[in-house]
């Protein structure tokens, strides 16, 4: 049986699936499993990046103004794919050779303003916080760290409390973060959350309470509950985990894992260790890394992969055929839900929309 959800809001697990790359790349707009339908839409664009410069991360605002930040820590906002200026630079780095940007995210502040939180793989300045305005206003948060292990911070999650945000280092620890109203200084607690490994994912959710999932390259992912102070729950993913969404029911997290054939994991925080995790994926001939990374919206997956292709799953019936479509000739970094498209982002900066149409 595939993911659902009973009365009482349960998720019920299946076999996992495995769907080819050469299976059918449309679906009938009828499908009972997949009743919304989706149109690669023509217009294109490519953003010029700096020698050795890479993407590194999409953030959605409130607006559906996606951001893009760069490796070397360059800022852009997409403002109108398929215009003469389908881009708006808010930032550029001074030594741009020395961001080594890892992670990115937005921090809800309530000021008219776009605040964002850097995280840097170095031992100097780790994290950046950034408010976009007329007056642009940098800061350099200070982040304890074990000496001993490689310095730097690896994950970003934004809290649901305003003003509030998580870090997870190389050093294996945890970090949560205040902001202050006017935005001048953050204060961080560490948190007893114990990781042998770079941290790979962090997430904020709430289902009986206010949680922070972490998904750590030792293969553990941990909820914290913030509320008593403590690990409320332990998963163990099949193999190393990369990224950790959100999905429809407030009580299950969608992971995204290396594998070859089974990218893909669903657990349901109630049911561990009892039932087993719903996998699906694709076949293909190498794992996707942790740069790259999918979006969950409604009962929805979508993911792109190292050929170009962007797929989405209905979560309801995983074993049901996924959208699936070419986008570019080289590998998709990462794809993420706007407010009726899908943007996608390839290796070499080239973006491209698909159009979500509800059934």
């Amino acid at each position: 049986m595939d993911l659902t959800e009973d009365n009482g809001g349960y998720c019920h697990y299946g076999q996992p699936n495995v769907v080819e790359p050469d299976r059918p790349t449309t679906l009938n707009a009828h499908d009972s499993s997949l009743p919304t339908s989706f149109d690669l839409l023509v217009e294109s664009f490519r953003l010029p990046l700096e020698l050795y410069d890479r993407f590194r991360r999409i953030v959605n605002t409130n607006d559906f103004s996606p951001i893009i930040v760069t490796m070397h820590g360059f800022i852009n906002r997409i403002r109108e794919i398929g215009s003469s200026r389908p881009c708006q630079v808010l930032w550029s780095p001074t030594i741009p050779t020395q961001e080594h940007v890892d992670d990115a995210c937005l921090l809800s502040s309530g000021h008219d303003t776009v605040s964002i939180v850097l995280a840097h793989a170095r031992e100097d300045a780790q994290l950046t916080f950034l408010s976009l305005k007329d007056n642009q206003v940098k800061n350099v948060l200070r982040r304890d760290w074990k000496r001993a292990k490689k310095g730097g911070v690896s994950a970003l999650a934004t809290m649901l409390q305003p003003l509030k945000f998580a870090s997870g280092g190389y050093d294996h620890q945890i970090h949560l973060w205040s902001m202050d109203d006017d935005l001048s200084h953050a204060s961080s607690v560490q948190l007893a959350v114990r990781h042998t490994s770079m941290i790979h994912s962090l997430l904020s959710i709430r289902d009986t309470s206010h949680k922070l999932v972490s998904a750590g390259a030792d293969r553990n992912v941990h909820l914290w509950d913030l509320c008593s102070e403590r690990v409320a729950r332990t998963l163990k993913t099949s193999n190393t985990p990369h990224n950790i969404h959100r999905t429809e029911s407030p009580f299950c997290t969608l992971l995204e894992v290396a594998h070859l054939d089974l990218q893909f994991e669903v657990h349901d925080h109630r049911m561990v260790p009892i039932c087993p995790v719903q996998r699906f994926g694709f076949a293909t001939q190498v794992p996707s890394g942790r740069y790259m990374k999918g979006d969950t919206w409604s009962h929805f997956f979508v993911s792109g992969d190292r050929d170009g292709r962007v797929r989405v799953w209905d979560l309801r019936n995983v074993s049901g055929e996924p959208y699936v479509c070419q986008c570019f000739e080289n590998e998709v970094t990462q794809v993420v839900k706007t407010e009726n498209h899908i943007l996608a982002c390839s290796k070499r900066s080239e973006y491209r929309l698909i159009s979500v149409h509800d059934g």
